[in-house]
């Protein structure tokens, strides 16, 4: 029972383990995992050097505020004097202009999906990192607008990693203030139509933050509330947007308000909706921003909201059906410790139920190629995946960069289709990265663009339709070729993942293997393997 417990922790809590993880967990998997929880939020070296928001920002207005308009400008002049030679020539530096912005953008997603899978695969604390997928899975801001592809990721590091094992309540103000939310759900032009801007502008209120806040992010569908709580939500968030905007709106990129922070939160207060707005029976008469922080505090500690989180928490962690026994320990404790999912998380890890039931959940997509790459201890590029610089239009030289719309090609731009005709050092060492992205996108979850607000579904029934079953074992296949003459003898790497408890059925067919590549190809592709 010891050594399940241990392979449950591993598997179940963590991402599978990496060499010598065992030896790490010993005797004493939940106090493995409870060191985790403890221990002081540090910033994975992997992320030293990537964009900031204000980064992202910058290198935005640059290109569409900045260098496109002079061009434009100088375009349109060219043309009023009748120097057509010139103005076809501006023509085709706007382009590159564009057409590098768009490589550049891609290869900042492609960049920060590299370091984040490198965090998972070399990581210490990979019950922690379980979390933050977890969590930012649940507050998401998917990469499937241009505006957001931008932001995804440094959301997730900005937003979303500091709180794993903090409150609740401070992760979800974190989360609709940060720009990535606000811009991904149109917040950042929402305006009280009743606002002194308002009333100038004939704008008025947005209500898609307000809704999925309530709906996604803290009292569920079946929570209770009204449309009305949706409009008073979205009324007592008004004004919540970020400096810069755009050259044309108020708020100027080229003016920073008092207290301003570039790229950063701003709350807009000739947007704001004024008076006091009425959220589930309760009166918010604050005033600025602190109104719509007040309503974000509150949900926060709403018993629906306790009950939503504990049980998508224990979907996740134990079943699909999870016990109402367990739901109602988990948020009891979520309400009595003030929103602390440190202690929400304490409590299931030492709860019965997620021991008891191991092997329940089939591995999503992504978590699967990470178990793969983890066991095999194998990060992108030997784990080093560079950050980018901020977007120059002059010194950007896009071409050397085109492997990064390979993972995709959405727009049908890529001129060169074969890999094996990308033959500089940058391409290769992109196309590894840009490859795995690929190959976790053929399985039906392409990394950072969950489908929508709502994240990536949790079901056994969402992951084990027959095309993406097949692409895993292809991909556990294609691993096994290449790895297999480093692992040793298959069956002792078959009891390093399964120490002492490895299944029958299992350990037979590797014995029966024709080749080692064989042997290690049926323990990746292995249902075993795919469940924790």
């Amino acid at each position: 029972m010891a050594n399940r417990s241990v392979t449950t922790a591993a598997h179940r809590f963590g991402l599978g383990p990496k060499p010598g993880e065992f030896d790490t967990i010993g005797s004493k998997p939940q106090a493995w995992l409870l060191d985790q929880l403890d221990t002081p939020y540090r910033a994975p070296r992997q992320f030293e050097g990537f964009l900031s928001t204000a980064d992202q920002r910058r290198s935005m207005f640059h290109r569409y505020a900045d260098v496109t308009p002079r061009l434009r400008e100088q375009r349109e002049a060219a043309l009023a004097r009748g120097d057509h030679a010139e103005a076809d020539k501006l023509s085709a530096e706007m382009k590159k202009v564009e057409f590098g912005y768009l490589t550049w953008m891609n290869e900042s997603m492609m960049l920060e999906f590299g370091a984040q899978t490198n965090v998972a695969i070399t990581t210490n604390e990979p019950f922690r990192e379980r979390l933050v997928r977890f969590w930012c899975n649940h507050l998401v801001v998917p990469a499937i607008k241009q505006p957001s592809k931008r932001l995804a990721a440094a959301y997730e590091r900005e937003a979303i990693r500091p709180h794993v094992t903090g409150k609740f309540a401070d992760m979800l103000v974190a989360s609709a203030k940060h720009p990535g939310m606000l811009v991904f759900l149109d917040n950042i032009l929402s305006m009280g139509s009743n606002s002194a801007y308002g009333q100038k502008s004939a704008r008025g209120i947005n209500e898609n933050l307000g809704r999925e806040i309530l709906e996604l992010h803290t009292m569920g569908v079946m929570g209770g509330y009204t449309q009305s709580d949706v409009i008073e939500l979205s009324k007592g968030i008004s004004g919540w947007s970020l400096w810069p905007l755009t050259e044309n709106t108020q708020g100027s990129w080229r003016e920073q308000p008092p207290g301003a922070q570039y790229g950063a939160f701003y709350f807009y207060a000739d947007w704001h909706e004024p008076g006091a707005h009425v959220l589930l029976g309760k009166s918010y008469n604050q005033s600025g921003v602190a109104q719509g922080e007040a309503m974000l505090n509150d949900l926060a500690r709403r018993p629906e909201t306790a009950r939503f989180l504990a049980t998508k928490l224990a979907q996740h962690f134990v079943s699909d059906t999870p016990n109402e026994a367990l739901v109602r320990r988990l948020a009891d404790v979520y309400l009595s410790h003030d929103t602390d999912l440190g202690e929400m998380t304490r409590a299931l890890v030492e709860a019965d139920e997620p021991w008891d039931m191991a092997g329940s959940k089939l591995k999503q997509p992504q978590d699967y190629v990470l178990s793969v790459l983890r066991v095999l201890g194998k990060p992108l590029l030997n784990d080093n995946v560079q950050p980018q610089s901020i977007y120059n239009a002059d010194t950007y030289k896009w071409r050397e960069h085109i492997w990064a719309l390979y993972y995709d090609d959405e727009f049908g731009t890529v001129p060169v289709k074969d890999p094996a005709d990308y033959t500089s050092d940058l391409a290769k060492n992109g196309l590894e990265i840009a490859t795995l992205y690929r190959d976790i996108a053929a399985m039906g979850q392409p990394p950072l663009r969950a489908p929508g607000p709502q994240g990536w579904y949790d079901r056994w029934s969402d992951w084990n339709g027959a095309d993406s079953v097949l692409k895993r074992a292809e991909f556990g296949a294609a691993k096994a070729e290449l790895y297999a003459g480093e692992i040793g003898d298959p069956a002792a790497f078959l009891d390093g993942i399964y120490p002492g408890h490895a299944p029958d059925d299992l350990a037979s067919a590797v014995k029966r293997a024709a080749s080692g590549a064989q042997a290690l190809s049926l323990i990746l592709s292995s249902p075993h393997f795919q469940r924790r």
